[in-house]
């Protein structure tokens, strides 16, 4: 049996993986908790999970999460940061499922991989600000991070009999709920219209991702790290229908596609048994209900935001930190009402266009360019700086 801790558990993916180690005790042992400000779904999580130490966001979450039972506060590990890490060494799970929103999910990375934990990657933000350091962090052995999400989780399983014949890799993309519109006439939708993603239900923050596509830029910074493509062999499409996920081209020019419902659960149950394969307890695809598939090139002028991801990518060293750290800022002011859906773009860019790149030596690196993202977008707007997503 193996010992899981999930960190970011209230969230959509946390909720997910819950819902799958509950139906599966007889392989796995949840030993961890973290989460946010969710308090109530933590504390059923808990009763679900007797053996499990936690941690919350705040000192506040932890106090109304006890409320003076002695039995929840000696499972208490803390709060914030320092909670999390305390919750991993004393708990060493065999699998850290790390679902955390944005770069505060770097740093249990990379304490996760120090103590030997398997890394079941739901938080892209790590390899997009760090990915040189994690993979190094992981020592060269791609098996201590496994990737949950659709797209890199079908890559993962179509490379695994393919990879020295594959040249390129196709990333697809729903296009979101704005798909066919022109960037510029998106300047008055509200967050409502544009939380309403067609086909995945996610966290606001990917949801906003994914309606500017910015989500599939960090999806290529991350494929480049987790399978080692450079960035000219990797392609993305868009493809409404959410049923391909990827395609992987071979040498002699074919290609193969994966399919799969739109459904969470499935790569998250594939990285809990990696490298073993289960049967799926919930509907899978029927091939006569498939009706069209359609695949068609991402413009840019619909997209601008893929573009800078493309540009941060290129340039690399801390590029991608700030790209990254802009995003969370402007995103959080859109989804507060401070800002219109196209000021997250100008967000971005405005960071980019004022950063002095450097070179990566080590995660202060990492977290230097991401308070100074967040600072400068701050002074230039009038605002308190956004603090990391947790």
């Amino acid at each position: 049996m193996k010992t899981v801790a999930i960190l970011g558990s209230t969230g959509s993916i946390g909720r997910s993986a819950v819902e799958i180690l509950d139906r599966a005790r007889e392989d796995f042992a949840v030993v961890a908790l973290a989460a946010g400000e969710n308090v109530s779904e933590l504390r059923t999580q808990l009763v679900l999970f007797p053996g499990a130490r936690f941690t919350l966001r705040d000192a506040s979450s932890v106090d109304a999460l006890v409320d003076g039972s002695r039995a929840l506060a000696g499972r208490a590990a803390g709060f914030g940061d320092a909670g999390i890490e305390a919750l991993l060494r004393d708990t060493r799970p065999d699998i850290v499922i790390n679902a955390l929103v944005g770069v505060s999910g770097l740093l249990p990375t990379a304490i996760a991989l120090e103590l030997g934990c398997t890394i079941a990657l739901a938080n892209k933000e790590t390899l997009v600000a760090a990915g040189e350091i994690v993979t190094r962090l992981a020592g060269g052995r791609p098996d201590r991070i496994i990737p949950i999400d659709s797209e890199h989780f079908s890559l993962a399983r179509m490379l695994r009999g393919h990879r020295a014949e594959t040249t390129e890799i196709v990333l697809t993309a729903s296009g979101g709920p704005f798909r066919g519109r022109p960037f510029a006439d998106l300047a008055g939708v509200s967050v409502a219209e544009v939380l309403n993603h067609p086909t995945w239900r996610m966290g606001p923050k990917v949801t906003v991702d994914s309606a500017t596509l910015l989500n599939k830029g960090l999806e290529v910074i991350e494929a480049h790290w987790l399978f080692g493509f450079p960035y000219e062999a990797i392609k993305v499409v868009v493809h409404p229908q959410s049923v391909v996920h990827s395609l992987v081209r071979l040498r002699d020019g074919s290609l193969i596609a994966h399919l799969a419902p739109a459904d969470m659960r499935l790569p998250i149950m594939s990285a809990l048994y990696d490298p073993e394969m289960r049967a799926f307890p919930w509907p899978s695809l029927a091939v006569e209900d498939l009706g069209s598939l359609e695949f068609r090139p991402l413009r840019p002028e619909e997209y601008p935001a893929f573009a800078l991801a493309r540009e941060a990518a290129a340039a690399g060293g801390t590029a991608p930190a700030v790209l990254n750290a802009a995003d969370e800022a402007a995103v959080d002011a859109f989804l507060g009402g401070r800002i219109g859906f196209l000021d997250v773009v100008t967000w971005i860019e405005e960071a980019l266009g004022a950063h002095e790149r450097r070179a990566l030596g080590g995660l202060g690196d990492v977290l230097e360019a991401d308070r100074w993202t967040r600072e400068y977008l701050a002074r230039r707007h009038g605002e308190t700086a956004a603090p990391r997503s947790a």
